[in-house]
């Protein structure tokens, strides 16, 4: 392969590192996730995900597009901290609380027992805290995120010790959704701790009509966005609940979350090649569209990497870590790997979205696929079950990805990219 060596190599040690590092606190998270829902039984198990996914639909509504804008701006204009700080803090605050509403309008439909609206509830004000998280988004926008991370890795490590001894004491469910809380107060004080510690008080921040009109007016569309997004990412899990049962809902969950540990390989393969792909835009068409093709080529040889082993081995391994009683899982998880597919060209085609500026048709295709994974959800999950969501959930990916691409001129271009990727994925050669 004819590689650009030194370049290539400098980018390739750079995504090592990212992946081992993130590799290091996945492999704390699963250890806790296995131990969980070996206690839990998938039945209980299925319930906690159940009110985690249904909460999770309407966590945008928490940000309200707002996080991406206020990084942007601390970086361009530091002396206004203050007023973004404050003022992104309680559109966050206000934004979560008034998350709960249209929540519980939904819920008044869905026919839950009391217990399972609780849990939801406990779950949702969670949500609150996580307006001190505009503390992240300054340590990011100063590249000094390292401060916040360490607070974090702590913060989380202590948590997850938390869980195992809930498990060692045999607690109630209903502990397992407080710990969320719990969760969430430690780390909006571990923020303002490293805020404090580099920076001095919150109490400095302000709050501002007008700058608060400006961030909502620009951020509504990226709010819209993430409403559509997690709806197409969550939808699954509550529908299940709904139409099938929770030990569905609890064996989908074991088998989901076994397949997003490696949902992180192609962000990295994106974050290391985007500045790469975003030079040669300016440099030249050809060498854009070579680095874009070596780049959907890339994801491609990712997915064949991870997810054939995961095809093949999927039973005993779930068998091995999570027990017998959630062998299902483990053929669920052999029709997941195949997701891994639509997951690495869905990450690879945002840096073509984001070098084009194409917000608005990613919008569309977002909005487009939710509608889709709902309409073949409601149609195959009485059928196939799991396996209907599964299927449906692909389908709605081939939708969102690749099809709507071929409708629009600027995309067309992209769509014949990402195949000749995929059909000539062994001709790998300059992606750096």
């Amino acid at each position: 392969m004819d590689f650009a060596a030194g370049r290539f190599r400098k980018y390739a040690e750079n995504a090592i590192w990212l992946i081992f590092e993130k590799g290091f606190s996945l492999f704390v998270g699963l250890v806790v996730a296995i131990s969980v829902a070996r206690y839990l039984k998938p039945e209980s198990y299925g319930l906690l995900n159940y009110s985690l996914s249904f909460v999770s639909i309407f966590s945008a509504f928490s940000t309200l597009g707002i996080d991406q804008i206020i990084i942007r701006e601390l970086s361009k204009d530091p002396a206004k901290q203050a007023d973004l700080l404050g003022t992104g803090f309680v559109i966050k605050v206000a934004g979560s609380i008034f998350m709960i509403v249209p929540m519980m309008a939904v819920m008044a439909f869905m026919g839950h027992d009391a217990f399972t609206n609780t849990l939801i509830m406990i779950i949702a004000i969670a949500e609150i805290f996580k307006g001190f998280e505009v503390i992240n988004y300054f340590f990011q926008s100063q590249v000094m995120s390292k401060f916040v991370v360490q607070v974090q890795l702590v913060i989380n490590f202590v948590i997850s010790l938390a869980k195992i001894g809930m498990v060692s004491i045999h607690a109630p469910l209903i502990w397992f959704a407080i710990i969320v809380i719990l969760g969430s107060i430690l780390n909006a004080a571990g923020f303002i701790y490293a805020y404090r510690t580099r920076e001095g008080t919150p109490w400095n921040w302000k709050f501002k009509n007008t700058l608060a009109l400006e961030l909502l007016r620009e951020s509504w569309p990226l709010a819209l966005y993430g409403v559509a997004l997690n709806i197409q990412a969550r939808i699954d899990q509550v529908m299940l609940g709904n139409m099938m049962n929770n030990y569905e809902v609890g064996q989908y969950s074991v088998a989901l979350k076994f397949i997003e540990i490696f949902g992180f390989v192609p962000v990295i393969l994106m974050n290391t090649f985007m500045p790469a792909v975003a030079k040669a835009k300016v440099a030249g068409s050809d060498l854009y569209h070579n680095r874009l093709t070596n780049l959907y080529r890339l994801m491609f040889l990712a997915f064949v990497v991870v997810g054939v082993p995961i095809y093949f081995f999927s039973k005993d391994v779930i068998v091995l870590l999570y027990g017998r009683e959630f062998e299902a899982a483990g053929y669920l998880l052999s029709l997941f790997s195949l997701r891994l597919f639509f997951s690495n060209m869905g990450v690879g085609k945002s840096v073509f979205i984001v070098n084009e500026s194409l917000f608005k048709y990613s919008l569309l295709t977002v909005v487009i696929g939710a509608v889709a994974n709902i309409s073949l959800n409601y149609f195959m999950i009485p059928l196939y079950g799991p396996y209907g969501a599964i299927v449906a959930s692909m389908l709605s990916f081939t939708v969102s990805i690749f099809l709507l691409d071929a409708f629009f001129e600027k995309t067309r271009l992209n769509q014949k990219l990402m195949l000749h990727g995929i059909f000539s994925f062994w001709k790998l050669n300059d992606v750096a």
